[in-house]
């Protein structure tokens, strides 16, 4: 009898811990994840990193269909950045001057970025929503999002010129791909994006996804 497919993924865990070289870091901390699996009897088909080179490929290989699509471009982005949490802010989002996540103080910065075109997305989003009202559960989170999409989006920061850990973008390996274009692209990698396209489109779009905002921000 063949098995249903049904293709869960959990949150994004963020590695993070004492000061070391970031691979080592992440390779010593990464266990502990694993464990806990194991600790909760809980079994998983595939266990991936960002790490991994099959990551790095789907990252590049995106980054280049978004790109050809007119959907990226390069400009300046300039906000206020906390150095700790690796992460800018706007003044909005700041509490007291300080950052909301860590509570130490932030630094203007500018430089130079690619930028995702998330604004042209917005009334598409919120149709989507409209659509499929069991898309976000529970109903709080759904409102959540609904509430800051029609916030009005702005377009995504997705490349640095500050640090050289990471994934190059292609063609321009000044940069490396910021964060949110480099870590969700995993559920995409683990998924069979971009080399296996039998197994890619046997269990994408994923059936369940896990999300704590805690851990990922």
């Amino acid at each position: 009898m063949t098995k249903k497919k049904f293709y869960v993924t959990t949150p994004i865990y963020y590695v993070n811990d004492v000061p070391e070289t970031p691979k080592g870091l992440a390779d010593r901390v990464v266990v502990r994840f694993k464990d806990l699996w194991e600790s909760l009897n809980i079994s998983n088909d595939d266990f991936i990193r960002t790490t991994e080179e099959r990551h790095k490929k789907a990252v590049a290989e995106l980054f280049k269909i978004v790109q050809e699509k007119g959907d990226i471009y390069k400009g300046m982005y300039e906000d206020w950045y906390c150095t700790p949490c690796e992460s800018f802010f706007t003044e909005l989002q700041l509490v007291n001057g300080k950052c909301p996540d860590c509570g130490r103080p932030v630094e203007k910065l500018k430089e130079e970025s690619y930028f995702f075109k998330m604004s042209k997305y917005q009334d598409a989003l919120l149709k989507f929503y409209e659509e499929n009202p069991d898309f976000i559960q529970p109903v709080t989170r759904r409102n959540e999002i609904i509430s800051f999409v029609k916030g009005g989006l702005k377009d995504l920061s997705i490349s640095r010129t500050s640090f050289k850990w990471g994934i190059p973008v292609p063609g321009d390996e000044r940069h490396v791909i910021y964060v949110w274009f480099d870590a969700l692209t995993n559920y995409l990698t683990a998924a069979g994006f971009p080399d296996n396209k039998e197994r890619f489109n046997k269990y994408w779009p994923a059936d369940l996804m896990l999300y704590m905002s805690g851990l990922m921000h």
